[in-house]
C-alpha cells in the first residue's frame, strides 16, 4: 500500500513560485481580477503538480490574493493530517499593492 511515487514538496515548491511569480508580474489590485488570478493560478498550480504524477496522493491547491492595505493576515487551514504521509508546500509573496498566498497539499489516501 506504500506509494512508489510519494509527494515531493520540493519540486512542488519550484512550481509554485514559477507560477505565482508569473502571475504576480505587475497585478495591481482589483476584486474581480484578483479573483480570476487567484482561480487561475490555482488550476495551473494543480495541472501541474498532476503532471508529476505522485503515486496514491490527491492535490489541494488554494491560492488566496488580496489588497496590501496596512493591515496584518491570518490565515489558516485545517485537514484530518497523517503526519507519516501526508505533506505540503506554500509559496507567499507581495509586492507594492497585493500579497499572494499559493498552498499545495498532497493528501495521501489507501
Amino acid at each position: 500500500m506504500e506509494s512508489e511515487k510519494p509527494f515531493n514538496p520540493e519540486k512542488v515548491d519550484k512550481i509554485l513560485e514559477e507560477v505565482m511569480q508569473e502571475v504576480m508580474e505587475n497585478l495591481q489590485y482589483d476584486p474581480e481580477k484578483c479573483a480570476a488570478t487567484a482561480k487561475y493560478a490555482s488550476t495551473q498550480i494543480r495541472s501541474k503538480v498532476k503532471q508529476l504524477e505522485f503515486d496514491r496522493y490527491k492535490v489541494v491547491c488554494i491560492v488566496t490574493i488580496g489588497e496590501k492595505n496596512s493591515q496584518d493576515v491570518y490565515a489558516t487551514c485545517r485537514f484530518l493530517w497523517d503526519p507519516e504521509k501526508d505533506r505540503y508546500s506554500f509559496y507567499s509573496l507581495e509586492n507594492t499593492h497585493v500579497y499572494a498566498i499559493a498552498l499545495c497539499f498532497g493528501l495521501y489516501y489507501e
